[in-house]
């Protein structure tokens, strides 16, 4: 969902040239502090007073085990394994099937950039998808697939249709259920270790594919998908994109995103998911507008890697 949002956003966003810096300093004491005398170690005898009892030996107390971490990638689980655990941890694989449709609504901001927009997420099974998102002065952008064609459209590009590898990830972000089998959108899937990510412990995976390359973090203690960064192909040249999920609701029993970060083209956009609601859609909220109807018609060359990029949840 998120990668679908970015697909409409970052062509309209330009990378910020100006970066905070900070300035570290300390000042130094005029008079060092006299250093203590240190006090005898265990390997250092001590002399006692005279008729005193010979000190006791004290017994070590032992360490606290620390957490057990795995120590070779053979401890680590798959990544399948990674990615069956996270279909759990949102509901479970019955509870998602129950759903053939959705819609989303929320908001979408850059505050570096004083910009704010709404979004709308239109969802229908095996594979229909639309976005809308109003981002104000900046105008409105969309992108659609009605289970053939793709297409996006906004003001600085016009209206395209996609062909070739855009076509291809944008059918794959459109297939309902595929979080229920998030290997699929990759090549290649390799569990690489435990790191930190956005401040806890996860499963670090590294992927490659069509959707870009780079890594997956799903955490330890809760198996939730946490975030990626990949670096992925636009027209702009290849950029590199980190996603976290920074918040989880329960949406009539899955648990789902409801904040979600991405940093891009030198900006943090902000995605709050408010509402999302399952019941169902009309196949004509997906039929292809009339001046993509128009360009399918006329047999227009479609626009390959016309869509910037985005980020997968």
């Amino acid at each position: 969902m998120r990668r679908r949002i970015l697909a409409c956003v970052l062509v309209a966003l330009s990378p910020l040239s100006a970066r905070a810096q900070d300035g570290f300093g300390s000042t130094p004491a005029t008079t060092p502090p006299a250093e203590p005398t240190p006090p005898p170690t265990r390997d250092q005898p001590v002399t006692p007073e005279p008729g005193a009892k010979p000190a006791t030996p004290a017994v070590p107390t032992p360490a606290e085990p620390a957490p057990a971490t795995p120590a070779t990638t053979a401890d680590l689980p798959s990544a399948q394994d990674i990615f069956r655990r996270s279909v759990q941890a949102i509901g479970g694989e019955e509870a998602f099937r129950q759903r053939t449709s959705m819609r989303v609504k929320g908001s979408l901001g850059a505050a570096a950039m004083n910009m704010n927009g709404r979004m709308e997420i239109l969802a229908l099974a095996p594979n229909r998808f639309l976005t809308t998102i109003d981002m104000g002065q900046l105008g409105t952008m969309q992108q659609g697939f009605d289970g053939t064609v793709g297409w996006m459209k906004n003001p600085m590009m016009g209206t395209q249709l996609l062909q070739g590898g855009t076509l291809e990830e944008l059918r794959r972000q459109s297939d309902f259920y595929k979080e229920l089998d998030p290997g699929k959108l990759w090549d290649k899937a390799t569990t690489k270790g435990v790191s930190t990510f956005a401040g806890m412990p996860c499963y670090e995976i590294e992927v490659e594919g069509d959707m870009g390359n780079g890594s997956l973090f799903y955490g330890v203690d809760d198996g939730l998908a946490r975030g990626m960064r990949l670096s992925v192909d636009s027209p702009m040249g290849k950029i590199p994109t980190e996603t976290r999920m920074v918040e989880y609701r329960d949406f009539d029993g899955l648990k789902l995103a409801a904040k979600t970060e991405i940093s891009a083209m030198g900006a943090v956009q902000t995605m709050t998911v408010e509402s999302v609601d399952f019941a169902p859609l009309s196949e004509k909220l997906f039929e292809l507008p009339p001046d993509v109807q128009a360009l399918v018609a006329t047999g227009s060359k479609p626009a390959d890697g016309a869509a910037p990029p985005t980020a997968k949840p």
